[in-house]
């Protein structure tokens, strides 16, 4: 009987450890999907056209982005505080069934180079998703097997509160990385990005060198000096060669270019040496790009005009769609081309705009948020009514962390309370019936 008490905790434990490991990755997961749902749509996108499903709308993939990260995000929540624990240890072991053997189809034809699991916080091989799906898998297993072994579960008095706060709160997040810029930004345009460096290729160093053979020897072992070096008699020079001194380093963003399309000139070397300001409105598509705030861009446009600051824009469109854009939002900037990826790469908006100064990126904002222009502060930043808002807290990532954490303990705190409460209740209510039982016996006793 001790040594089977003894097994049980064992594998209770073991069943909570997995339950709670597979918790986390998901809820990472499906978070960090839901900073950038745009960012999702691409990989998906990625997807379709390696698998010949290109027909499939932006708008469809953009919704099976959204989706994809609320299920995975509500499901490691679940399975975290064990709610519905059935339902969710169930979907969680079939979302492996399914992500493990394609993970091992894609580690082995390689058609696409990276899963997408974490977005583009953690880029991981192909080889190395397969392998944490099969641990996953595993653990997904054995939360299945034992979930009725589930501790530390959130009772049902607060679990309606649970679901609902969760579902506003991934919907909530996700809205409101749509409206803007994605709440945290992992990308090699991030804000405070050195171009100049991402962009700069450097160059295997090699040095000259001597090769010497021994005459007694014959061609036996080369000695290797510098070419200056002075031997004695008995060495014979075989040749010279070059060796790698110093490896070099290849770009870290390796695609940024900018042409004029008519006149077949590169512009990306030179937007990088401007030491002033340089606005960039990035354009992924002309033809599904947002017209809605157009005229601050238009206006945007009319100031650095006036003031001397370089402005163009950039689009991965050109010819007929280029001047349908110009005649149906009247722009009157330079429209310039750039490829997809890079224009992705750049900003998850479109369109939006991108602020260079000196070769560094000092600010990002979507269509929505590019702020009605009086100046340039010192920092180089465009500055609006909204910036030190109450908006300007939401948009940024501290504020949706600290409010989950926050009203999750404040939820389980409240659990806690009404489990004593009840408890308290449940006691004062034996007791009461016990004292009437003894009225009752001595009752009977004088009858």
């Amino acid at each position: 009987m001790v040594l089977q008490s003894k097994s049980k905790r064992h594998f209770i434990v073991l069943v909570n450890a997995c339950r709670w490991v597979l918790a986390l990755v998901l809820m990472l997961s499906g978070f960090l999907k839901a900073v950038d749902p745009v960012g999702g749509m691409y990989k998906l996108q990625e997807y379709a056209v390696a698998f010949s499903f290109s027909g499939i709308s932006e708008e469809w993939l953009l919704m099976a982005a959204v989706m994809q990260a609320a299920v995975e995000f509500l499901a490691g929540l679940y399975l975290f505080l064990g709610v519905y624990r059935t339902i969710v240890s169930f979907a969680a072991l079939l979302m492996m069934l399914v992500f493990t053997p394609f993970s091992l189809y894609l580690w082995r034809t390689g058609i696409v180079s990276d899963c997408g699991c974490f977005g583009e916080s953690m880029i991981l091989s192909n080889g190395a998703t397969f392998a944490k799906n099969v641990f996953l898998l595993l653990f997904a297993s054995i939360a299945f097997l034992g979930r009725s072994l589930f501790v530390g579960n959130l009772s049902h008095r607060t679990r309606w509160m649970l679901v609902l706060f969760s579902w506003v709160y991934i919907f909530g997040l996700q809205t409101m990385s749509l409206s803007h810029l994605p709440l945290i930004d992992f990308g090699p345009y991030a804000v405070g990005s050195d171009l100049r460096s991402k962009v700069a290729y450097i160059p295997d160093e090699y040095e000259s060198k001597a090769v010497y053979y021994n005459k007694e020897t014959g061609n036996g072992e080369p000695f290797v000096v510098d070419v200056d070096t002075v031997m004695g008699d008995e060495w014979e020079l075989g040749a010279y060669t070059e060796v790698l001194t110093a490896p070099g380093t290849e770009p870290e963003i390796g695609n940024f270019s900018i042409l004029d399309w008519d006149r077949d000139i590169e512009f990306a070397d030179e937007l990088l040496a401007d030491t002033g300001y340089v606005c960039i409105v990035v354009i992924d598509n002309v033809e599904t790009a947002s017209v809605t705030h157009i005229d601050k861009i238009n206006d945007l446009y009319d100031y650095c005009e006036e003031n001397g600051i370089r402005f163009c824009a950039a689009s991965s469109s050109y010819g007929d769609e280029v001047l349908l854009w110009t005649k149906r939002t009247g722009a009157e900037y330079p429209l310039y081309w750039g490829g997809q990826a890079m224009l992705r790469s750049m900003l998850h908006s479109n369109p939006g705009l991108l602020l260079l100064k000196d070769g560094v990126v000092v600010g990002k904002w979507a269509a929505a948020d590019i702020p009605v222009m009086d100046e340039l502060n010192d920092l180089g930043v465009l500055m609006s009514d909204t910036e030190w808002s109450f908006l300007g807290t939401v948009k940024g990532w501290p504020f949706w962390v600290t409010m989950f954490s926050g009203v999750l303990f404040l939820l389980l705190l409240l659990d806690v309370l009404l489990w004593v409460l009840g408890l308290w209740k449940h006691r004062r209510a034996a007791r009461g019936r016990a004292a009437e039982q003894v009225v009752d016996n001595e009752t009977s006793d004088m009858n």
